[in-house]
């Protein structure tokens, strides 16, 4: 059972007033009451504040371990900032005893352009990276020595003219041998830019131009050119044994004989679908 402070009060007067102690007690009961009370007083304060302490020290505890992650870019937001209003991606220094979360490195990306680097100069210069893409292959090299030997013929012989109409225009033929139904002559002259010979028959008249000397065609293409340049100024070249037949007109061709290391020696001119040799 719990007694009052005025209970206990009077048992400490009865106990004091008491005649079997056998001295008078110089203490006062109220005295000893009101210690009493200024020290349970005195605990109960202790109490309450101790109290309160824990209370602000785990508080405290808390807000600096509690924290907000932002998915985004790892960010840390405490909560005294969220109490007072502040934004969400504002950093906050770690407190005293805890440490900063790990911040994660950001990723590069996966997917890169695969560019060779540049080089730089020896005066520090950066050169771009040399390109991969085919280079352009160097132009043909025209040939323009020796007499001009045209699709159509050489001066003013021309292919598919008659035996009578060749002598008419470059003299009589020299040298003139008939082999089947092939006729073979040597013409020379004004008419003609230089010595040539010739093969015809008398349904197709005048069959082949075999100049003697150094020619060239309109297309630039002459002794000395490479078979490369035969094929970029005829494509449509086909090779027979050493020469090249490149088409040269609707009716007519040039045959264009190469040496063992490719390059033209000599070119000819003739009709289409004939049967004579190249005399």
């Amino acid at each position: 059972m719990t007694m009052s402070e005025e209970d206990v009060q009077q048992k400490l007067r009865d106990l004091f007033s008491d005649d079997r102690l056998g001295v008078q007690s110089t203490l006062n009961p109220d005295t000893i009451v009101a210690g009493a009370r200024r020290r349970r007083r005195r605990r109960q304060l202790i109490q309450t504040t101790s109290g309160m302490a824990a209370a602000i020290v785990m508080v405290g505890s808390g807000l600096a371990v509690f924290s907000i992650h932002t998915k985004d870019n790892g960010a840390v937001i405490s909560a005294d900032q969220l109490s007072m209003g502040q934004t969400a991606t504002s950093p906050v220094p770690p407190g005293p005893g805890t440490s900063a979360p790990p911040v994660s490195p950001p990723v590069a990306p996966s997917s890169q352009a695969s560019v060779p680097p540049p080089s730089s100069a020896a005066d520090g210069t950066v050169k771009p990276p040399k390109s991969t893409a085919a280079t352009k292959p160097p132009a043909q090299g025209k040939v323009t020595t020796g007499a001009l030997l045209t699709s159509a013929g050489f001066g003013k012989l021309r292919l598919g003219m008659s035996e009578s109409e060749a002598e008419a225009t470059a003299g009589p033929l020299r040298a003139k041998e008939v082999r089947g139904g092939c006729t073979y002559g040597y013409a020379e002259g004004s008419a003609v830019p230089g010595p040539t010979s010739v093969s015809l028959t008398e349904a197709q008249g005048i069959t082949v131009i075999n100049p003697a000397g150094t020619v060239h065609t309109p297309e630039g293409i002459g002794v000395g050119s490479t078979e490369a340049d035969i094929l970029a100024a005829y494509p449509g070249s086909t090779k027979d044994g050493s020469a090249y037949i490149a088409p040269a007109g609707a009716v007519s061709a040039y045959r264009i004989f190469v040496a063992n290391d490719g390059s033209a020696v000599s070119i000819l001119l003739t009709s289409l679908n004939q049967d004579c040799q190249f005399s």
